[in-house]
């Protein structure tokens, strides 16, 4: 029987008080899938109480799931393990910067330029997110190179830049959309490892690298604008090339 099947069983009969063997169905309804993933999300939220200690791991899952009242062998429910926990992770951060971004002041894009103040300050405020686990956040990352992670990883990498640049002003529906993004992916990536070795007050070595970064992004933004067609295909090439290095694709070869 494969540990779902097991987890499944265990879980059930534990939270509904059943002590008789319960057979779970190997389709659920609706209101199984719900009772599952909100399971999952109280799990996954205690975890993270463990992963100072124990790291991104089947461990930090299992105490998680102790913690939240469930038997430790609930991290049968994450196939991915320490995986499913960082993804977690990266998602409920995405979604605390988007309401933070929503309280602060709009700027309608000028001349095809986003706010950069804004887009430095987005950038900021989500790294900082990482502080509790700084110091195992290198684990972290290279978690999410692993093959089982890379789609979770890049959906929520995707959906950090997309709100960011939606928030910031960018509503944008030409070529200029692609560029924006992939080259805020980079920025951020860069800017997390980065911030991985930043020992200044305040992180203030970090959000001079971001700055430089964004200054730098403007500039290429600008010879886009002046020489479209020339530029292009080196722009995309180095997109696709920037986008594998942030999956870490090439490691993986």
């Amino acid at each position: 029987m494969a540990i779902n099947d097991v987890t499944h069983k265990v879980l059930r009969s534990y939270c509904q008080g059943v002590r008789k063997e319960v057979v779970v169905p190997a389709t659920f309804d609706q209101e199984d899938h719900q009772y599952e993933e909100d399971v999952k999300k109280r799990i996954l939220s205690k975890a993270l109480e463990f992963v100072t200690k124990s790291g991104w791991s089947v461990d930090s899952l299992a105490q998680g799931a102790e913690a939240a009242g469930y038997p430790g062998v609930s991290h049968g429910l994450f196939p991915n393990g320490g995986g499913d926990l960082v993804h977690y992770f990266n998602v409920t951060c995405n979604e605390k910067l988007v309401e933070e971004m929503k309280s602060w002041p709009k700027e309608e894009l000028k001349e095809s330029k986003v706010p950069a103040q804004q887009i430095e300050n987005a950038i900021m405020t989500r790294l900082l997110m990482i502080e509790p686990y700084k110091s195992t956040w290198a684990k972290a990352m290279a978690i999410q190179t692993l093959p089982n992670n890379v789609p979770n990883c890049l959906a929520t990498l995707l959906s950090l830049v997309d709100d960011i640049c939606y928030h910031t002003g960018d509503r944008s529906v030409d070529f200029n959309w692609y560029i924006r993004r992939v080259g805020l992916a980079g920025i951020y990536k860069a800017s997390e490892l980065f911030y991985l070795t930043d020992n200044s007050q305040s992180s203030s070595a970090t959000r001079s690298f971001v700055k430089s970064r964004i200054r730098d992004a403007e500039l290429i933004q600008i010879a886009l604008n002046m020489n479209p067609v020339s530029v292009a295909p080196q722009t995309l090439t180095a997109a696709f090339v920037t986008a594998k290095n942030m999956l870490g694709i090439n490691s993986l070869k």
